[in-house]
């Protein structure tokens, strides 16, 4: 079987934490992989872009074709009107190539108009993951802006697609209730997490690896800087904690000047200059000592479709507090492997972070309990439900 994968605004080798590279970017490298080893052929297109400095070392096994499609500075925003393009080219390679595609698989809504108009060329199935939703995203954060077309071309791949992937029943539901579609069209198949990369380590050990005072209480944030994934919230409930020598480490990239200003300004006003330490994005193989040198991980993002670092957090064996959204209810077992959250506001975050910080025998236990239940969410598992998805569409 041949895949061809379209992502057009996601580089998959790309380091997560920089700009529209977070979750779904790991999320398609790791499944290319991963397909590739159980010996199906995938080719991975995305757009050319101006950032190679960003690009991570990555497996020799899957193939990145690199398409021209408007100018390489350009955002996701802006990259609707170079679809036509983006399709021509991607047909093109086909041609030249003398390859034969089994099957298209879409990721993101961009990805899904693409892979629709692909379809009508090649007359192969289309699958679909839209990763985030517009109307659950606007629900959830009105800020948000986005193309004005979005929500209609995602009712539209809902219908035409041969299946949608959703990773949550949350999305499974939305999907069926609003944009009317049979539940036997959607497969709920979340993602994995490598459980041998992400495993639990020395705390002491991760600590002297990553220059972290033995003694201080710490809490992690791993992610995008946005307006969405709610860090304001928690440097507020930062300074209403009352744990002496605490430290709060954000990890993801800084390219989002306007929001690292406001973030390091509420600091400022709050006093937190010297417990908030804004860290960059850090590389997959270093993160793990991130996660195992943390007392607890802490999401309190207006949305999540999944969350992928609350997963690899809880394979690492620690806690997570995170808001009860989207996705994360899958991820985050309340009162045993950490706490979600209702409420988005500094009060609830402060009570549960005062409770795991003050007990480390509760942290041990959450965090044992984490870990084997990240291990019940395994990558063999995925790719196996992928398969199979895949053959019957094939075989029909």
């Amino acid at each position: 079987m041949r895949i061809a994968l379209i992502s057009v605004h996601g580089d998959p080798i790309l380091q997560a934490g920089g700009k529209d590279a977070g979750g779904m970017n790991i999320y398609i490298r790791e499944v290319a992989e991963r397909l590739v080893n159980v010996g199906i052929d995938v080719d991975i297109f995305t757009r050319m872009h101006d950032r190679n400095e960003e690009i991570e070392e990555f497996s020799n096994n899957i193939n990145v074709v690199y398409i021209k499609a408007g100018k390489e500075s350009l955002d996701k925003l802006g990259i609707y009107a170079h679809l036509d393009i983006f399709v021509d080219e991607v047909n093109k390679y086909r041609k030249t190539n003398n390859k034969i595609y089994d099957l298209i698989y879409a990721h993101y809504w961009l990805s899904g108009v693409v892979a629709l108009k692909l379809k009508k060329i090649w007359n192969k199935p289309v699958v679909t993951s839209f990763h985030t939703i517009q109307e659950i995203k606007q629900e959830a954060f009105p800020f948000n802006i986005d193309n004005p077309v979005r929500g209609k071309e995602e009712r539209n791949i809902s219908k035409e697609s041969d299946s949608l992937v959703v990773w949550s029943n949350h999305e499974k539901k939305f999907i069926e209730d609003k944009f009317k579609i049979n539940s036997s069209n959607i497969a709920m198949i979340p993602p994995g997490v490598d459980v041998d990369l992400f495993r639990p380590l020395d705390k002491s050990e991760a600590r002297k690896i990553i220059n972290l005072n033995q003694n201080s209480k710490t809490i992690l944030y791993v992610g995008r800087l946005e307006r969405l994934k709610g860090l304001d919230t928690l440097l507020e409930a930062l300074s209403y904690l009352e744990q002496k020598n605490i430290n709060l480490l954000v990890v993801g990239g800084l390219y989002n000047l306007e929001e690292v200003s406001r973030l390091k300004k509420i600091c400022s006003n709050f006093d937190l200059d010297q417990k908030v330490h804004f860290l960059g994005s850090v590389s997959r193989r270093e993160l793990k000592y991130y996660y195992n040198s943390s007392d607890v991980c802490v999401l309190p993002s207006y949305y999540e479709s999944f969350g992928l670092s609350a997963l690899e957090a809880a394979a690492c064996g620690i806690p997570v507090v995170a808001s009860k959204r989207g996705g994360l209810s899958s991820i985050v077992l309340d009162k045993k492997t950490g706490y979600l959250l209702q409420w988005r506001c500094p009060g609830p975050f402060v009570d549960r972070l005062e409770i795991l910080l003050s007990n480390k025998g509760l942290r041990e236990t959450m965090g044992r309990a984490a870990r084997d239940h990240a291990m019940s969410l395994s990558w063999d598992k995925s790719i196996n439900q992928l398969k199979d998805l895949f053959n019957k569409l094939t075989l029909n």
